[in-house]
């Protein structure tokens, strides 16, 4: 090779490793998009004597959140996943299924699924005692207590639509949570998995690009839990469905394909569910993050107060409609014992999404 060529070379090879940072340096505005995580760093680290030992660690975790055009690389990178290998991408949050369907993993669900973290007999006794401690804390208030789970999207179409190397447990800790305290203790357990697969087929619960249930699966899980409480809402086959596409695309964005499934992917399907009683339902304040309250028309003059996760709003409208008033706290930050007290509600409800059943080891109600 010549001087010439050597040296044209060198220059190319330079112009690869420093084009890049120039472009973004002079549009990172334009190409800017979300990145997907909400833990990127932005502040250059400083190496001090106290943090000398996790320096390494967070330099790299700043280059990486830094990097020109990351989210356009990660994109790719998706794309790639979804069009070429079909397996979990590279988000380790996500895992790519059959029959554009997608399906998180960054909890417990793929476990849930597979039946690998069963409860110990120490687990389920703790859990146990801090449920009946809490029955004891409301039945000295004269309020009803029902624990409700809402099965993940995982239990209800991963065994059609999860990668096959995902094998389905016989047992999953959900099914012997409710089998213990079913048995061992007085504790009223709703878990809507055979409702939900009744009617798997004839809709879609969930949305394909996001993990919660759609409103057909909030409607029939809440429907369930209503006939706990002795309220009986008409069946799926008697409701009015009206599809939409409405879907919060969790999934999609967390490989940063939002736009992608958006445009390029069979539309998500949702549903409008109408029906039933509302009772003129009025939403007096909506904050996902803190809590839902409304007021209704309802007949029997009762009031619900409920700690709840996403899945809880999911299915708020069918319940609240049945309550003169309801008040649903968010689990994680926001609820506190105190707020049942100022509610003064009729009926407690405890409702978490399966994969979140770790929350029992800790939520405990006592005076």
């Amino acid at each position: 090779m010549t001087k010439k060529n050597a040296a044209l070379w060198l220059i190319c090879f330079a112009l690869l490793l420093l084009l890049p940072r120039a472009v973004w340096t002079v549009a990172s505005e334009r190409f800017a998009t979300d990145a997907t995580e909400t833990t990127l760093t932005t502040q250059v680290p400083k190496l001090t004597k106290e943090n000398y030992k996790t320096y390494a660690a967070s330099a790299e975790n700043y280059f990486n959140s830094n990097v020109p055009f990351r989210s356009q690389l990660i994109s790719l990178n998706s794309l790639m996943d979804v069009k070429l290998f079909r397996e979990k991408s590279i988000n380790d949050k996500v895992v790519i299924g059959d029959n554009n369907w997608l399906f998180y993993s960054a909890e417990s669900d793929i476990e849930d699924y597979k039946g690998t973290n069963l409860f110990t007999q120490e687990q389920l006794e703790v859990i146990a005692d801090n449920l009946l401690t809490s029955k004891t804390y409301l039945d000295n208030r004269e309020i009803e207590f029902v624990v409700f789970l809402a099965p993940n999207k995982e239990t209800i179409y991963g065994e059609e639509n999860l990668p096959s190397y995902y094998k389905k447990g016989e047992l999953t800790r959900a099914q012997q949570l409710v089998q213990y305290l079913e048995e061992n203790t007085d504790v009223r357990i709703v878990y809507p998995e055979e409702e939900m697969k009744a009617y798997k087929d004839d809709y879609s619960l969930y949305w394909h690009y996001d993990t919660h249930w759609n409103a057909a699966g909030g409607y029939i899980g809440g429907s369930a839990l209503l006939k706990e409480l002795g309220i009986e809402m008409p069946p799926a086959e008697e409701m009015t469905f009206t599809p939409d596409d409405f879907s919060g695309y969790d999934l999609a964005r967390m490989m940063n394909l939002e736009e992608y499934y958006e445009k390029n992917m069979p539309a998500e399907i949702n549903y409008i569910v109408t029906g039933y009683n509302g009772n003129n339902l009025q939403a007096v304040s909506i904050d996902d993050a803190t809590a839902l309250v409304y007021h209704s028309d309802s007949p029997n003059g009762k009031k619900l107060f409920m700690v709840r996760d996403s899945f809880g709003g999911g299915m708020a409208g069918v319940l609240a409609s049945n309550f003169s008033d309801s008040y649903m706290a968010h689990w994680n930050g926001f609820f506190n014992q105190a707020q049942i007290d100022e509610q003064d509600p009729d009926v407690f409800v405890l409702e978490l999404v399966e994969r979140r059943l770790d929350y029992l080891y800790t939520f405990r109600l006592s005076d």
